[in-house]
């Protein structure tokens, strides 16, 4: 009895699952779907050490200080987060990669995201600086992928202003004040 009952419900698990899918990628055709995924990789020099860098990037209290106004964060593969800021809606994932000092992953939804993304930091010092790395993956439109790298964009900048020079380059209005810890 137990065996007859599970093919059912398996069997709805992979129509639910195929639907999502197809509402997701906007699949038409009946004999196999190719999706197209753009992605995009940023880079920004950083005048500061590796250990630095990453740190602003995977720690949780220094997250305000120039992406999010609060952050909860937990730096491990499996870990989550939550980043909420006055001006729009909170972003929650999970984090897909983590290695100290190196690499951090997250899913990546906004709540007017059509479908899940991934971001992607990777930091390595090159010549006195910090190279940060940050990749975007999973953009099912243009449109999309540019909207992402116009943020990121932004937000990679204010990485470096604020390790550099400690100045927020956010708008005062849309944010909480925080104070730069000198190390």
């Amino acid at each position: 009895m137990k065996s007859k009952l599970f093919i059912p419900i398996l069997l709805l698990g992979a129509w639910t699952n195929a639907a999502a899918q197809q509402r997701t990628h906007h699949a038409v055709a009946d004999n196999g779907t190719v999706t197209v995924m753009r992605s995009a990789t940023l880079q920004v020099y950083v005048a500061s050490d590796a250990a630095t860098v990453f740190s602003d990037l995977s720690d949780q209290t220094k997250l305000p200080t120039w992406l999010s106004d609060q952050a909860i964060l937990e730096p491990q593969f499996g870990g989550k987060y939550h980043l909420r800021w006055k001006s729009q809606e909170s972003v929650d994932g999970v984090v897909t990669e983590f290695t100290p000092g190196n690499t951090l992953a997250l899913t990546w939804r906004h709540p007017s995201d059509a479908s899940e993304t991934q971001v992607r930091f990777k930091v390595s010092p090159q010549g006195g600086r910090t190279m940060v790395e940050e990749e975007l993956q999973g953009y099912a439109s243009n449109d999309a992928l540019d909207k992402a790298v116009n943020f990121w964009a932004f937000y990679l900048k204010n990485l470096k202003s604020v390790i550099e020079t400690q100045t927020d380059l956010r708008p005062v209005a849309t944010r909480a004040p925080t104070r730069r810890r000198t190390q």
